[in-house]
């Protein structure tokens, strides 16, 4: 059984079907610019799709923090804040007053968001919009931070963390096909995962829990 469409290193699932010529028109309108070739061939096959991966996000220290935006906006037609591509830019120029040409493809559990920016300046780059969290909760950088230069280096950057493995090997498979699934969430974005010695005893271990479990 096969869990993920493949996208280059990224594994997705959920995906809406490719957006239509007329959506694409939609969105472009109401961004006044056309959408990168990159983004568009992501587009056709991530259409509302949900993918796990990290993004680091520069905390202003020298260091980084570590985020998943993995939510990644369709090309349905939207009103305000309802995770389309059209329903974003609405909501984000009525609350926010964000400018033409900059466009809310994708946000992480809560309001933090990334950006493309296409205006004259942004020429393509990808900003992330880091929402500020309480002082109890430790500092962090907060409010537009460039990610990368443009789509394509953005989704380059991507990546599956060690730790997020390993937490999500003890804590969240329960059943077989959850194992299955991350076998091949693995294989696709981390490939040489069998070589790390914590990953595969952690996998193997969890094999034979899961089998035990199928035999009682």
């Amino acid at each position: 059984m096969t869990y993920y469409t493949q996208y280059r290193h990224l594994a997705l699932e959920g995906a809406k079907p490719a957006p239509t010529a007329q959506q694409i028109a939609a969105i472009e309108t109401l961004l006044e610019a056309p959408l990168p070739p990159a983004f568009l061939a992501f587009l056709q096959v991530a259409n509302g799709a949900w993918f796990d991966y990290t993004t680091d996000v520069p905390d202003g220290n020298g260091g980084v923090e570590k985020m998943g935006f993995n939510t990644f906006f369709s090309a349905d037609e939207g009103d305000f804040c309802d995770e389309t591509l059209v329903g974003e830019i609405r909501a984000a120029r009525k609350h926010t007053d964000m400018p033409a040409r900059i466009l809310p493809f994708a946000r992480d559990g809560g309001n933090s968001m990334v950006y493309l920016d296409m205006t004259e300046d942004g020429g393509g780059r990808v900003l992330a919009y880091v929402q500020e969290l309480p002082e109890w909760t430790g500092k962090r950088a907060h409010g537009f931070i460039e990610l990368a230069p443009s789509f394509d280096a953005w989704l380059d950057s991507l990546y599956i963390d060690r730790d997020t493995v390993l937490d999500e090997l003890e804590h969240s498979v329960s059943e077989p096909s959850h194992l299955d699934a991350m076998e091949e969430w693995l294989d696709i974005g981390m490939p040489a995962w069998r070589r790390d010695a914590g990953i595969a005893a952690l996998f193997a271990l969890k094999q034979v829990e899961l089998c035990a479990n199928e035999q009682d």
